[in-house]
């Protein structure tokens, strides 16, 4: 049996000519983006939609990408550093 997982996006669809008109003005041009991990086993296809959706999108790039040792435990001060000194903005993602 094939499994197909379906990611969608709540971001709607922009215009051609929108522009960054609705960027926040306190985000720079090019947004370093960072993933975070719970370890959880669907963790990582979600960070894969997450990631393909916000590619596509030339204000985001991906600075870093890391998972926790443990769903039960916090994340190690040593990735919380690395994060908050490579990106402007962290998705962290949990899923069952």
């Amino acid at each position: 049996m094939n499994k197909t997982l379906i990611i969608l996006s709540p971001v709607p669809d922009r215009p051609a000519d929108a522009g960054l008109a609705g960027a926040a003005p306190d985000l720079p041009d090019r947004v370093r983006l960072g993933l975070l991990s719970n370890g959880k086993p669907n963790t990582e296809p979600l960070l894969d939609g997450i990631q393909d959706v916000l590619g596509e999108d030339p204000r985001f790039a991906l600075a870093l990408r890391v998972r926790k040792a443990s769903a039960s435990q916090p994340a190690p001060p040593e990735i919380l550093e690395r994060l908050a000194g490579e990106a402007d903005l962290v998705v962290g993602a949990t899923a069952d």
